[in-house]
Protein backbone atom coordinates (compact mmCIF):
# COMPACT_ATOMS: atom_id res chain seq x y z
CA UNK A 1 0.00 0.00 0.00
CA UNK A 2 1.71 3.39 -1.22
CA UNK A 3 0.83 6.31 0.53
CA UNK A 4 -0.64 9.55 -1.59
CA UNK A 5 3.64 11.54 -0.93
CA UNK A 6 5.21 8.65 -1.82
CA UNK A 7 3.23 8.40 -5.13
CA UNK A 8 4.24 11.91 -5.90
CA UNK A 9 7.79 11.31 -5.00
CA UNK A 10 7.77 8.88 -7.61
CA UNK A 11 6.46 10.57 -9.94
CA UNK A 12 8.82 13.64 -9.75
CA UNK A 13 11.47 11.54 -10.23
CA UNK A 14 10.42 9.84 -13.45
CA UNK A 15 9.79 13.39 -15.11
CA UNK A 16 13.55 14.02 -13.89
CA UNK A 17 15.03 11.44 -15.17
CA UNK A 18 14.89 12.24 -18.92
CA UNK A 19 16.12 16.00 -18.15
CA UNK A 20 19.00 13.91 -16.73
CA UNK A 21 19.30 11.28 -19.72
CA UNK A 22 19.64 14.29 -22.36
CA UNK A 23 22.67 16.11 -20.20
CA UNK A 24 24.95 16.84 -22.30
CA UNK A 25 27.87 14.41 -22.06
CA UNK A 26 31.80 14.74 -22.58
CA UNK A 27 33.30 15.66 -25.61
CA UNK A 28 35.87 13.06 -26.64
CA UNK A 29 39.58 13.81 -28.11
CA UNK A 30 42.03 11.01 -29.63
CA UNK A 31 45.45 11.45 -31.08
CA UNK A 32 45.43 9.69 -34.70
CA UNK A 33 49.00 10.34 -36.45
CA UNK A 34 51.01 7.41 -34.75
CA UNK A 35 54.13 9.58 -34.53
CA UNK A 36 52.26 12.89 -33.66
CA UNK A 37 53.13 12.94 -29.36
CA UNK A 38 50.84 14.87 -27.09
CA UNK A 39 53.05 16.29 -24.41
CA UNK A 40 50.84 19.04 -22.52
CA UNK A 41 47.14 19.41 -22.34
CA UNK A 42 46.22 23.83 -20.85
CA UNK A 43 50.03 23.02 -19.19
CA UNK A 44 49.56 19.46 -17.68
CA UNK A 45 51.54 16.59 -19.15
CA UNK A 46 49.64 13.82 -20.59
CA UNK A 47 51.83 10.89 -19.38
CA UNK A 48 51.55 9.51 -23.05
CA UNK A 49 47.94 9.55 -23.39
CA UNK A 50 46.31 9.20 -26.69
CA UNK A 51 42.67 9.48 -25.32
CA UNK A 52 40.70 12.33 -23.39
CA UNK A 53 36.93 12.60 -22.43
CA UNK A 54 36.90 16.38 -21.59
CA UNK A 55 33.96 18.83 -20.24
CA UNK A 56 33.23 21.53 -23.36
CA UNK A 57 35.55 24.42 -23.56
CA UNK A 58 38.33 25.99 -24.19
CA UNK A 59 41.61 23.87 -24.53
CA UNK A 60 45.40 23.95 -25.39
CA UNK A 61 47.16 21.64 -25.83
CA UNK A 62 51.37 21.44 -27.24
CA UNK A 63 52.49 18.29 -29.45
CA UNK A 64 55.73 17.26 -31.06
CA UNK A 65 56.64 14.19 -33.54
CA UNK A 66 58.62 11.60 -32.90
CA UNK A 67 61.41 10.98 -35.41
CA UNK A 68 61.74 7.63 -36.89
CA UNK A 69 63.99 8.11 -40.15
CA UNK A 70 63.65 5.05 -43.05
CA UNK A 71 66.76 3.82 -43.16
CA UNK A 72 68.55 5.26 -45.80
CA UNK A 73 67.32 8.79 -45.10
CA UNK A 74 69.66 11.25 -43.48
CA UNK A 75 68.94 12.69 -40.19
CA UNK A 76 70.73 15.77 -39.82
CA UNK A 77 71.20 16.78 -35.79
CA UNK A 78 69.77 20.16 -36.68
CA UNK A 79 66.06 18.20 -37.47
CA UNK A 80 64.05 18.72 -35.07
CA UNK A 81 60.25 18.54 -34.82
CA UNK A 82 59.90 20.96 -32.71
CA UNK A 83 56.89 22.10 -29.95
CA UNK A 84 53.67 23.31 -31.23
CA UNK A 85 51.10 24.37 -29.26
CA UNK A 86 47.23 24.66 -30.60
CA UNK A 87 44.14 26.24 -29.20
CA UNK A 88 40.62 24.84 -29.89
CA UNK A 89 37.02 24.72 -28.06
CA UNK A 90 35.15 21.68 -27.96
CA UNK A 91 31.22 21.04 -27.65
CA UNK A 92 29.63 18.54 -25.12
CA UNK A 93 28.48 15.48 -27.15
CA UNK A 94 30.82 15.72 -30.20
CA UNK A 95 34.19 13.76 -31.63
CA UNK A 96 37.12 15.15 -31.90
CA UNK A 97 40.59 13.84 -33.72
CA UNK A 98 43.86 15.39 -33.76
CA UNK A 99 45.52 15.17 -37.37
CA UNK A 100 48.75 16.02 -38.45
CA UNK A 101 48.76 18.37 -42.16
CA UNK A 102 52.90 18.23 -43.82
CA UNK A 103 53.88 17.91 -46.70
CA UNK A 104 53.48 14.69 -48.56
CA UNK A 105 57.62 13.30 -48.56
CA UNK A 106 57.47 14.01 -44.88
CA UNK A 107 55.21 11.24 -44.03
CA UNK A 108 57.28 9.09 -46.35
CA UNK A 109 60.84 9.79 -44.82
CA UNK A 110 59.19 9.89 -41.25
CA UNK A 111 61.55 12.58 -40.60
CA UNK A 112 59.36 15.91 -39.09
CA UNK A 113 61.53 19.39 -39.18
CA UNK A 114 59.73 22.41 -36.92
CA UNK A 115 57.06 24.14 -38.57
CA UNK A 116 56.98 21.83 -41.72
CA UNK A 117 54.24 20.00 -39.60
CA UNK A 118 50.76 21.27 -38.29
CA UNK A 119 48.60 19.66 -35.21
CA UNK A 120 44.71 19.87 -36.68
CA UNK A 121 41.83 19.38 -34.17
CA UNK A 122 39.05 18.26 -36.28
CA UNK A 123 35.41 17.92 -35.31
CA UNK A 124 34.34 14.73 -36.73
CA UNK A 125 30.80 15.57 -35.53
CA UNK A 126 30.25 18.33 -38.33
CA UNK A 127 33.35 17.60 -40.07
CA UNK A 128 35.42 21.07 -39.77
CA UNK A 129 38.38 22.21 -38.31
CA UNK A 130 38.19 23.78 -34.59
CA UNK A 131 42.40 24.84 -34.01
CA UNK A 132 44.06 27.76 -34.23
CA UNK A 133 47.31 28.08 -36.11
CA UNK A 134 49.99 26.52 -34.38
CA UNK A 135 52.42 28.81 -32.00
CA UNK A 136 56.08 27.10 -32.16
CA UNK A 137 57.80 27.18 -28.56
CA UNK A 138 60.92 25.55 -27.19
CA UNK A 139 59.10 24.68 -24.21
CA UNK A 140 56.39 21.87 -23.69
CA UNK A 141 54.31 22.81 -20.95
CA UNK A 142 53.53 26.10 -19.92
CA UNK A 143 50.38 27.44 -18.23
Amino acid sequence: MMRAGTTLVIAVLLVGAPEAAQAPSAAKLRVTQSRLAALCLDGQRTADRRRWALPAGAYTMAFTMNNEPRPGVAAQSADSPGVATVTFTLEAGHEYEVEVRAPPETFSRRLWEREQWTPVVRDRTVDRIVSSDPHWTGEACHP
